[in-house]
C-alpha cells in the first residue's frame, strides 16, 4: 500500500478529547494489550499527536496517526492497523506470522504473504491459531521477533488449513521500509533484534516453505549426549562433576591502544607530516583505529601524553618539546622491531560515516540521509557463537554489519592471528574457529569457505540504507540534465532530468529547491521515458546546480544544461 510515494493532504495537531477517544478506539479493538505502559507512552500528555490525512499512490484515503512525527497507527475502510514502530514497542498488540528472511524483500516490493512461505510450529490445524478473515496480524522472520510488517489475514484460520498450502496468508499493508516507515526522515528507526523466533537452519537443512521446522538434528544430538550419561548413578562415588567454564578474559585497552598506535604508523608513517602536534596526531590517527569504547582513562595510562611518552622510551617515536605544554612528533622509526612485525589491519576509514559512525539495528537514529533515496540491506549481527571472533576484532554483541564488513573483519581476524598457509591459501583454525565451524583440529578452510561459515552463522537482519554513487547504465554513467521551456503565457519553467539515478529523493529535493528558490515545483511524467521530470517554476539553472553540485555532492561533469542559466543584468555605471 506504500511502496510507492503518497500525498499528505493535511496534517493537524489532535485535541485531549480527540486523543482520549484515539486511545478507547485502540483498547476497544486490540484488548488489554492494548493498556501496555510502552503503547500508553505513545498518548501521553507530553507527546505530540497528529493525525494526517493521506492519498495512496493507488488514489485510496488513508488516516495516519502520529506521535512525535513517528506514524504510531493508520486507518483503512474504518480498522485501525499498527505501524512497525508500535509494533517494536508493544510486540503482544497482534499476533504475529513467520517467515524466512529471504521473503522480506518481497514483501517489500509489494508482494503478499504466501501460505507456502508462513513458518508454522506444527502440521495440524492449532498451528494456524483461530483467527478470523481480515484479522490484523503482523509478521516477523525466523531470525528475528522484531515485526517487519503488518497486514490482514486473507482467510480465516481454518480456511487456511485447508488450503492445502496454496494462496495468500496475509494481505501485507505496511513493510518495513516502505514510505510510511519513512514519512519523517528525521526519525526512521532500523529493526531492533529481539532475538531469533525458532532456530535458523542451514542451507542443506532448511525446511520446505509451508512445513513446520523440526529440529531434528538437534534432538538426535541431545539423544546422543543422553546415551553417554549414567543415569543409574547415585552420586555417592561420582565425586567427579562437570568443570565449571573459566571466564572470558577481557580485553586489555592498553594492548588495544598499543595495537591502535602501531596499526596507525604502519599505514599511515611515511604519510604523517612531521613534526606534528601530539595533540593533533592522536585524535587523527591513533583514534579512528581504536575499537568501540575503548577509552585512554579506561587504560593505565590515563592520559594521551603518558601513553606518548612510554612509546617515546621504547625508540618508537621521538617526542620534542618547543615550550611549556607544547610538544611535537618530531621523528618515527619505521624500522624499530615492534613496527616492522606489526601486522597492520583496517578496522574502518575514518571518511566512512556508515562504518565510523552508524547506530546498531535498535538505534533510533537513521542509518540514511534523508536527502537520499534508500535501498533495503541484508545485515548480520553478532550473536552468541560469533561473539568471540568479533569480540577480538573489536565488535560487540548486537553489532549489524553488512556483508562486505564481515569478511573484511574475518580476513582482520586471521591476518592478526597469523592463521593463512601462504603456499596453499588456506587457513589453520584456531579453537575460537573450529567452535565456530564444527570442524576438528588440523582441518583447514579456504577465506571464501570461512566466510560463508560465518555469515550463515550470524543473525539475519535487514536494514534501510542510503544509495551512494550514481547508477550505470548500459556501462555508461547516467546524467543529470537541466533545461528550460516556455509554458503558457510565455512563462519559462526549469525542467530537471534523472535525479533518481543518483539516489535523490525527488520529494525532499523538491522541498528544497521550493524553499531556496521560492518557486513552486509539480512533477511531471516524460512520454516515452521512465521516470518522472522536476518542473520548477522560472528559470533557477543556477540554483538547482549549485544545489547538486554543493549539498548533494554530485560531480560537475554529471549534469549538463548551466548554459541555459539566466544572465545576470549588468549594473549600469553613472
Amino acid at each position: 500500500m506504500f511502496v510507492k510515494p503518497f500525498k499528505v493532504k493535511s496534517n493537524i495537531l489532535v485535541t485531549g478529547s480527540e486523543r482520549k477517544r484515539l486511545k478507547q478506539r485502540v483498547q476497544a479493538q486490540f484488548g488489554t494489550v492494548a493498556e501496555a505502559p510502552a503503547l500508553a507512552e505513545l498518548f501521553g500528555n507530553k507527546c505530540k499527536v497528529c493525525v494526517v490525512k493521506i492519498v495512496t499512490y493507488g488514489e485510496q484515503q488513508v488516516t495516519v496517526y502520529t506521535s512525535e512525527k513517528r506514524p504510531i497507527f493508520f486507518e483503512v475502510e474504518g480498522k485501525l492497523l499498527p505501524t512497525v514502530y508500535t509494533l517494536w514497542a508493544c510486540p503482544e498488540l497482534v499476533p504475529l506470522f513467520t517467515t524466512h528472511p529471504a521473503v522480506l524483500p518481497k514483501l517489500a516490493n509489494g508482494a503478499d504473504l504466501m501460505i507456502p512461505g508462513v513458518v508454522r510450529s506444527g502440521n495440524d490445524k492449532k498451528s494456524w491459531g483461530n483467527y478470523g478473515k481480515e484479522a490484523v496480524v503482523g509478521v516477523n522472520l525466523t531470525s528475528n521477533r522484531a515485526a517487519v510488517g503488518v497486514g490482514l489475514l486473507a482467510h480465516d484460520s481454518e480456511d487456511l488449513y485447508m488450503c492445502g498450502g496454496h494462496g495468500v496468508a496475509v494481505r501485507m499493508m505496511h513493510v518495513f521500509g516502505d514510505k510510511l516507515w519513512g514519512m519523517e526522515p528525521s526519525v526512521c528507526q532500523q529493526v531492533p533484534l529481539l532475538g531469533a523466533t525458532q532456530a535458523v537452519p542451514k542451507e542443506d537443512d532448511f525446511p520446505p516453505l509451508g512445513g513446520p521446522v523440526e529440529p531434528v538434528k538437534a534432538v538426535t544430538a541431545v539423544a546422543e549426549q543422553l546415551e553417554q550419561v549414567d543415569l543409574e548413578a547415585n552420586g555417592d562415588d561420582g565425586e567427579a562433576s562437570d568443570p565449571e567454564p573459566e571466564p572470558e578474559s577481557q580485553p586489555d585497552p592498553d594492548q588495544l591502544i598499543r595495537a591502535a598506535f602501531l596499526n596507525a604508523i604502519k599505514l599511515h608513517g611515511k604519510k604523517i607530516p612531521l613534526p606534528l602536534l601530539t595533540s593533533t596526531f592522536y585524535p587523527q590517527y591513533v583514534q579512528p583505529e581504536l575499537p568501540e569504547g575503548i577509552e585512554m582513562k579506561r587504560s593505565s595510562y590515563k592520559k594521551v601524553g603518558t601513553f606518548l611518552k612510554k612509546m617515546a622510551d621504547d625508540g618508537i617515536i621521538q617526542i620534542k618539546e618547543e615550550k611549556k605544554g607544547v610538544e611535537k612528533l618530531v621523528a618515527i622509526a619505521l624500522d624499530h622491531p615492534d613496527v616492522v612485525s606489526f601486522f597492520p589491519y583496517k578496522l574502518r576509514k575514518p571518511e566512512d560515516p556508515e562504518a565510523a559512525g552508524s547506530g546498531g539495528a535498535g538505534g533510533d537514529s537513521s542509518a540514511s540521509t534523508p536527502l537520499l533515496l534508500t535501498k533495503m540491506v541484508e545485515m548480520y549481527a553478532v550473536n552468541e557463537p560469533t561473539e568471540k571472533l568479533f569480540g577480538a576484532v573489536g565488535v560487540g554483541l548486537g553489532k549489524a554489519l553488512d556483508e562486505t564488513q564481515v569478511r573484511n573483519y574475518v580476513k582482520d581476524y586471521v591476518g592478526r592471528n597469523k592463521l593463512m598457509v601462504p603456499d596453499v591459501k588456506l587457513v589453520n583454525l584456531d579453537e575460537t574457529l573450529q567452535q565456530l565451524c564444527g570442524a576438528s583440529p588440523g582441518q583447514q578452510l579456504s577465506i571464501p569457505e570461512l566466510c560463508n561459515i560465518v555469515l550463515r552463522t550470524m543473525t539475519s537482519t535487514f536494514e534501510m540504507r542510503s544509495h551512494k554513487g550514481p547508477v550505470t547504465k548500459g556501462g555508461k554513467r547516467a546524467i543529470i540534465h537541466l533545461t528550460t521551456a516556455t509554458r503558457s503565457g510565455n512563462k519559462k519553467v526549469t525542467l530537471i532530468s534523472n535525479l533518481e539515478d543518483y539516489g535523490v529523493n525527488v520529494a525532499e529535493f523538491a522541498k528544497a529547491v521550493k524553499l531556496g528558490a521560492a518557486a513552486s515545483t509539480t512533477m511531471t511524467e516524460v512520454p516515452g521515458t521512465k521516470g518522472e521530470q522536476l518542473l520548477v517554476q522560472g528559470n533557477h539553472i543556477k540554483f538547482v546546480f549549485e544545489l547538486l553540485t554543493g549539498t548533494y555532492q554530485i560531480p560537475k561533469a554529471c549534469i549538463t544544461g548551466l548554459e541555459f542559466a539566466k544572465e545576470q543584468k549588468k549594473k549600469k555605471k553613472k
